[in-house]
């Protein structure tokens, strides 16, 4: 990012008057014992000059705010494979099915071994996970930690490609634990120190955080954390990922904004069917929730002095059948909302967030597979983007998407047409929600640093 003569620490005042004023005062005595017809002078001058310049760029590099570089990310869509049925196909069968699908890359979210083993050589990008019941000992005993390395990752990489290790999942929504909360940092800064150790240093560690982990949402450029987690939780959490140059994962799903306040959320602004700008944020513009969803929270994250640690979308899609009190929740809103989601991510060039344009978004769909052993109302069972048989609930192309396409232009993809509606910071059940808000609004533009 440029900056200003004020951010550098050069105030416009010492460009101003004489040649002599613009050099520092070693320069500048140097410059006035020389003549003005002395080829030897002039030659001094320039010497000296030169050395001032160098050291005025070396100064300068020197204050410049440090970014966290990210190693280039293969434009690929990953998937949560859950394994909460009776009626599954194995895991090397699932493989197939997911190579078969162009996805690129696998979530699971515990460390089963047998799991693992089967996507050895398949060349997906794998993550692996725990249960929350496992942090607190990690995050106690590096000794554990490394036992739990030589356990889980050792065996088994590199002919699984495991690239990341989750800490939990959702934890922060569990306010009767909030004790295993204290215990994330540690525990990841236990597993990288093992990792490191070991020189396995292409596995990075992060955790995979709730939605609700945020205060306020709206106006997106107003996003703050909860004030429970904002100081003991994030604030270490992010410093860590920032130094690791680790994704901060987010569990963001439009569908259950959408679905608690319809009547003020258009339905075409969760699916990415919206043609027109319905939320207008200072100089950014929002056609989609999901878009205003992950700003929200890249503010948040800038609120506490870590906006350039770049998000990973951990968790995103929209179920297939529900309870008559779950609307919404069918096979052409599903098919239509992932789709539109693997176009907008898989979009070339990246769009990125009007916040954060053109930095691509590393995404899983949730889920596979239809769940049957899970627990909890219709929809927690009914995810998947293929049936227990392997055949698909709906059609889904991301092979095409996935491949090299010309043209296209990074940007919001809204029209012209402003809007009146947004988030708000309100919840409902837990779940972010979204209610009406007056007009258009011109928020303050946090600098993002990426």
């Amino acid at each position: 990012m440029m900056q200003s003569n004020e951010d550098s620490g050069l105030r416009p005042e010492t460009w101003k008057g004489d040649r002599l004023s613009r050099l520092p005062p070693r320069c500048q005595k140097m410059d006035s014992s020389v003549g003005s017809n002395s080829s030897r002078g002039r030659r001094s001058l320039l010497r000296w000059s030169a050395i001032c310049v160098c050291l005025a760029l070396l100064a300068f590099t020197w204050i410049a705010p440090a970014v966290a570089t990210y190693p280039e990310e293969a434009r690929t869509i990953g998937i949560n494979y859950g394994r909460l049925g009776d009626n599954l196909p194995t895991a090397s069968d699932t493989v197939k099915l997911i190579q078969d699908l162009g996805i690129g890359r696998v979530r699971i979210f515990d460390h089963d071994g047998p799991t693992i083993k089967a996507f050895a050589g398949s060349g997906l990008e794998f993550i692996i996970g725990m249960g929350n019941d496992e942090i607190t000992v990690l995050g106690k005993d590096a000794s554990a930690a490394d036992a739990w390395i030589a356990a889980n990752v050792v065996p088994y990489y590199p002919a699984t490609n495991i690239v990341y290790i989750m800490v939990g999942n959702e934890l922060f929504s569990d306010t009767a634990n909030t004790a295993i909360w204290l215990q994330v940092v540690p525990a990841i800064q236990n597993l990288h120190a093992s990792l490191q150790n070991r020189n396995l240093t292409s596995i990075r560690v992060s955790t995979a955080a709730e939605y609700g982990i945020l205060a306020v949402s709206f106006p997106p450029s107003k996003g703050v954390f909860r004030t429970d987690v904002a100081t003991q939780v994030m604030t270490p959490l992010l410093k860590f990922l920032d130094s690791t140059h680790a994704h901060l994962f987010v569990n963001v799903y439009p569908y259950f904004g959408w679905r608690d306040n319809s009547q003020y959320v258009p339905l075409d602004y969760a699916l990415f069917t919206r043609s027109t700008v319905l939320t207008t944020d200072g100089k950014y513009q929002y056609s989609n929730l999901l878009d205003a969803q992950l700003d929200a929270m890249a503010a948040a994250m800038a609120s506490v002095g870590y906006g350039n640690v770049r998000i990973a979308l951990s968790e995103t899609g929209w179920p297939t059948i529900g309870d008559s009190n779950e609307i919404g929740a069918n096979l052409t809103n599903a098919q239509t909302y992932n789709q539109n989601l693997v176009n907008h991510i898989l979009s070339n060039p990246t769009q990125g967030t009007p916040a954060r344009p053109g930095i691509f978004i590393p995404t899983f769909i949730f889920a596979l597979f239809n769940e049957n052993s899970k627990p909890g109302p219709t929809t927690e069972r009914n995810w998947g983007i293929l049936y227990p048989n392997g055949k698909p609930v709906y059609p889904l192309d991301i092979k095409s998407v996935s491949a090299p396409t010309p043209g296209g232009s990074p940007g919001s993809g809204g029209g012209a047409t402003v809007g009146v509606a947004g988030l708000t910071g309100n919840r409902c059940d837990g779940k972010p929600s979204v209610l009406p808000m007056p007009a258009s609004f011109f928020g303050s533009i946090f600098d993002l640093r990426i």
